[in-house]
């Protein structure tokens, strides 16, 4: 963990930081002496989280909010809040996610995968974004999506984005890595030019719960290959970079996927063409989350 004090007056929110490449990510933050949104849905877990980085950097400007991302209606509020509690944001990763080894649908009617690790980081990304552009009136702002080497499973459905055919958990889960992928290069083409940074990266495989959540095929890959794989810290790594290096490489990322903090190939498919036409489907898809509350009479 790099502790360096040159992190201050900067904010950063780490979504799905109570365990894993998100906590070790958040922990680095905090240790450097920014202060850190941990973003999750489970209260209990995020003040367990919260406290553990700051017993361990001595910073209390850790704080953590509630958000349950799938479900758009929870992520819209907590995006809300923190947009009126941090004018300025400096740094947003986006990496909560989940795998899911059985089709579920989510009370707004979203597949629970594609819901929780693409339209909720999406929404949450959007509400933010007046936030990340004051940020990036003093320096480039910057948004980090956890990707995955699973992008490059196949291309998207547009006909079929909630996978009511042929739902498989590790399609599914690939899917959205790649949606991911695909939003932040959207994003950077949109909003390089007005200071804001876009990156994903894939953190490699990390000896997290996550394989045991990929129905049998996924449990079977990471019964077998678990002894071979690498340290949350090694996990974390490229993510801290991309968020909160001052190299060139990372500040200049112009909405490329890296690995080891390099830049990585991509699937032919993960086009321009998709970004676009998956941005401007999700921002149909959310929009009536992006309105604002009516007040009460």
């Amino acid at each position: 963990m790099n502790t360096e004090q040159d992190l201050l007056d900067k904010v950063f929110v780490v979504t799905g930081a109570n365990s894993g490449i998100g906590f070790e990510s958040a922990r680095d933050f905090a240790a450097r002496g920014a202060t850190v949104v941990i973003l999750c849905r489970n209260e209990g877990r995020g003040r367990a989280a919260v406290e553990a980085v700051r017993s361990a950097t001595g910073n209390d400007r850790v704080q953590l909010y509630l958000a349950d991302f799938s479900s758009l209606a929870s992520v819209a509020r907590a995006g809300r809040n923190l947009r009126r509690d941090f004018p300025r944001i400096d740094v947003l990763c986006n990496n909560a996610g989940a795998a899911n080894a059985q089709r579920q649908v989510t009370d707004e009617g979203f597949e629970l995968t594609f819901a929780a690790n693409h339209l909720g980081g999406f929404l949450l990304t959007q509400l933010l974004l007046p936030s990340l552009l004051n940020a990036a009136g003093q320096d480039h702002a910057r948004i980090v999506f956890t990707s995955s080497l699973g992008h490059k499973s196949g291309p998207l459905d547009f006909d079929d984005l909630n996978m009511s055919k042929g739902y498989r958990g590790l399609k599914a889960y690939g899917r959205s890595k790649l949606m991911n992928l695909l939003t932040a290069r959207e994003l950077d083409r949109r909003y390089r030019d007005q200071g804001i940074v876009a990156s994903s990266f894939h953190p490699g495989a990390v000896r997290t719960p996550i394989w045991s959540k990929g129905g049998v095929v996924g449990r079977l890959l990471g019964a077998v290959f678990y002894p071979f794989m690498i340290s949350v810290e090694k996990g974390a790594d490229t993510m801290i970079w991309l968020a909160a290096s001052a190299d060139e490489g990372a500040r200049h990322a112009e909405g490329h996927y890296y690995f080891k903090r390099e830049r990585a190939s991509i699937a032919p498919f993960a086009t321009d063409e998709a970004a676009t036409r998956l941005w401007e489907v999700s921002m149909e898809l959310v929009q009536v989350y992006l309105q604002e509350p009516a007040e009460s009479p």
